[in-house]
């Protein structure tokens, strides 16, 4: 019997549908980590809560254009955990990353349409405004994210914004 269920973990390992990491932590342990999270920032004066839930500090604030759902933005940015760990980054020298703002997760649009060209900012993406329940690589379900960003450049800016934007987010990485 433990034979049995010494291959079944290994399997599920192998087909990476466990953590494979010996101190990753349970989903209400992520949730308590969030939580104790969200009211740090709320008690922290540079960083502005909204009402989503999105935490947001502006670092440098730019002087150019603001985007909006429809434009195309170029940015540099680091993604991190609650732990501290980078799962994605696009940073110098490499090109900045470009893509249509309404087709990013909801925190980064709500974001970086608080940003201006040139500026740079830190989010703090709760899961609901990011991947959710939803595990993609290197990011566990309900994790809290954190976003160091750099708006470099807004392409195509709009003044005439959909009315609301879609939900089909493009995984970052």
């Amino acid at each position: 019997m433990l034979r049995c269920c010494y291959l079944f973990v290994v399997t599920l390992l192998v087909l990476n549908l466990l953590p494979a990491h010996a101190d990753s932590w349970t989903v209400a342990e992520q949730r308590e980590r969030n939580q104790e999270h969200h009211e740090a920032m709320l008690a922290h004066p540079e960083v502005e809560v909204l009402p989503s839930g999105l935490g947001f500090q502006q670092i440098s604030e730019g002087s150019g254009a603001r985007p909006s759902d429809l434009s195309s933005v170029q940015v540099y940015y680091r993604g991190r955990l609650l732990n501290g760990d980078t799962f994605d980054a696009q940073l110098p020298p490499d090109e900045p990353m470009e893509f249509i703002l309404h087709q990013v997760i909801p925190g980064w649009q709500e974001g970086l349409k608080r940003m201006r060209e040139g500026g740079t900012a830190r989010l703090h993406v709760p899961p609901q405004l990011a991947y959710g329940a939803q595990s993609v690589p290197g990011i566990p379900p309900f994790s809290l994210l954190i976003f160091d960003i750099e708006l470099v450049r807004v392409i195509g800016f709009r003044r005439d914004e959909p009315t609301q934007s879609t939900n089909e987010a493009t995984p970052l990485h």
